[in-house]
């Protein structure tokens, strides 16, 4: 019997990435993020700075949007005043969830060749 929750990851080109994918940034240190919009062409982009990207790389690229979520590295614990807290390290020291966590707007934009493999999830 298969778990349903299982993950295949597979490696597609970046060409063929579209909104909603699951994408490793670095394999092998499981950074994951959603795909949040794929620019082929300047006329996919709505923002200028986007188009006049995709412009300036003459079709030899794929300008790729992504979530920008750090993990958080500690167990959460709740202070005396009832503050969550994440247990630090003895070079850091705790320090509070809300200074831990990524602001929720974080966007990564990366350049991906039209043919280079991204390691992403499959989803089914």
């Amino acid at each position: 019997m298969t778990d349903p929750r299982a993950v295949v990851e597979i490696r597609v080109p970046a060409v063929e990435l579209k909104k909603g994918d699951l994408v490793n940034t670095q394999p092998g240190e499981d950074d994951w993020q959603e795909v949040l919009g794929v620019y082929r062409t300047a006329t996919d982009a709505r923002s200028t700075e986007i188009q006049s990207l995709v412009n300036s790389l003459g079709g030899r690229y794929v300008v790729v949007q992504l979530t920008d979520l750090l993990p958080v590295d500690g167990g959460v614990y709740f202070a005396d005043d009832g503050t969550p807290m994440v247990y630090g390290d003895e070079e850091d020291g705790d320090r509070a969830v809300a200074e831990s966590v990524s602001e929720s707007n974080g966007v990564r934009t990366y350049l991906f060749t039209r043919f280079e493999l991204v390691s992403v999830r499959a989803t089914s």
